[in-house]
């Protein structure tokens, strides 16, 4: 079921008067709660996977446990070893088995070698990406002594397997989340208050904006040799727009949905297209990735504190990982390239005054805004794009065709619409420093109007029969 499906609207509704009436008193009941709708969430897309999903929890638990009651460092790297090779082995397979087969094919033959090799039909299950990664942060924050091994399994597996995060995020950490399931989580209601507003706002971001603006790109992007270089760039810049309203709304939902059983997720977006750098558009965009690769691969290459060539050889080895991580296709490789190597180039040229670039609207932050979304929108063609003769005709059309736009009158004016809509409430977010989330702080009556506010443009104006979310693929 679809965050923005009908059932799921039945189902929430039915986990939250469960949650806080039968299970409200007992932390067992909670987590046991939480573990059997996650499972039953989870299988409603797949039933197939669940073992892996299983697999996933039973082997990074007991390898905490394991490495818990042991001082042996050798051992304890030995038990980290065989549990990351055993889950990252199952991500390598069912995303990037056919990959690196046709890679290594492809690179045969340019020597003459024509190697016979049949690729396998592997199913990708969802969110595995996702909560591989929960998992492992687990795994790995016990080895570095971060965090203590629990013996409490019901509240691990609610930990792994939480239904709002299991299959887009955000990323759960062990250090964060896990301690939340250990005691009783008592109501709130002005928080479940707000916790319906994120939902709400989640849910006119992807079914008003996203999936609106999704009609016209897979129109363009699916035929782009019937379309001229006019708009496609027209149709790239709508895609920018697209991408964050889906990831983002989604976000939002699962934030949400996570504050209404008491249990908070970490911040996966903060306002990213007004990030004035590249690298402050990675500190603002998909966060629980981000700070992921930023303490598991890039820190203990080395970071910055190391010699300057060492450090760019980190720096692109994070973003090629993110490229890769994104999926398993040479499109996400060259699009971790291009922020991997702006990254350098921001770095050379601003040098350590890149942290200290001021939030004031000047010239010449505004400048920079323009250069950096110009950057994002670019690098999201590749992002798109799947076929690397198709980004071909893409440029090529760009530069050689110009015309006029072909257009989808109403669509496209529900889209500009609910643009401005977010546009306004992420311009006072990062201008006015409202505090809680997006108009959480509004007094109670501003509340409840903003609340069926967004309700009723759903119901009026959202696509109710759209697609699942972007990132559902990764």
């Amino acid at each position: 079921m679809n965050f923005q499906s009908i059932e799921y609207v039945v189902f929430i509704i039915a986990v939250v008067l469960l949650y806080w009436t039968v299970c409200g008193r007992s932390k067992t009941l909670q987590n046991g709660l939480i573990v059997a709708s996650s499972l039953v969430f989870y299988g409603w897309f797949e039933w197939r996977f669940v073992g892996l999903l299983v697999i996933t929890a039973l082997s990074t638990f007991f390898s905490g446990l394991l490495m818990g009651n042991m001082e042996n460092q050798p051992r304890r790297k030995r038990i980290l070893v065989g549990v990351l090779l055993l889950n990252l082995g199952i991500l390598f397979f069912f995303k990037y088995f056919n990959f690196f087969i046709g890679s290594f094919k492809d690179f045969a033959s340019l020597f003459g070698c024509h190697i016979n090799i049949n690729m396998l039909k592997v199913v990708l299950p969802i969110g595995i990406s996702f909560y591989t990664f929960s998992a492992l942060s687990y795994t790995i924050d016990i080895f570095q002594k971060k965090v203590e091994p629990t013996k409490d399994i019901l509240a691990y597996f609610a930990y792994v397997l939480f239904f709002p995060s299991i299959l887009s995020g955000p990323i759960c950490r062990a250090q964060k989340q896990l301690p939340q399931y250990f005691s009783v989580r008592k109501f709130d209601y002005n928080l479940a208050v707000r916790s319906c507003q994120l939902i709400l706002l989640g849910g006119v971001m992807k079914l008003c904006l996203a999936d609106r603006l999704g009609i016209y790109v897979d129109t363009v992007y699916n035929n782009i040799t019937l379309h001229n270089g006019s708009t496609l760039l027209f149709t790239s810049i709508l895609y920018t727009v697209q991408i964050y309203a889906d990831f983002a709304g989604y976000s939002l939902i699962a934030i949400g949905s996570g504050r209404l059983l008491g249990i908070e997720l970490q911040t996966n977006f903060s306002r990213p297209y007004f990030a004035k750098t590249i690298t402050d558009f990675w500190r603002r965009w998909h966060i629980s990735l981000t700070t992921w690769f930023r303490d598991y691969i890039y820190f203990p290459l080395g970071g910055s504190r190391c010699s300057k060539y060492r450090w760019m050889f980190n720096t692109m080895v994070v973003f090629i990982i993110s490229g890769l991580w994104h999926g398993a296709a040479y499109n996400f490789i060259i699009w971790g390239v291009i922020h991997g190597v702006c990254m350098l180039i921001e770095r050379q040229f601003y040098g350590d005054k890149i942290k200290r670039i001021s939030d004031k609207l000047t010239i010449g932050n505004v400048l920079r805004w323009f250069i950096t979304l110009a950057v994002i929108n670019f690098s999201w063609v590749f992002f798109r794009i799947n076929d690397l003769n198709d980004i071909t005709i893409f440029f090529r059309k760009l530069l050689t065709e110009p015309g006029r736009i072909f257009l989808d009158a109403d669509n496209l004016l529900y889209a500009f619409v609910f643009t401005v809509f977010i546009c306004i409430v992420d311009f006072v977010n990062e201008y006015r420093k409202i505090k809680g989330s997006q108009i959480g702080s509004m007094k109670n009556v501003y509340r409840y109007f903003s609340c069926v506010a967004m309700a009723s443009m759903i119901l009026l104006f959202g696509v109710l029969d759209g697609g699942s979310f972007i990132y559902f693929q990764f």
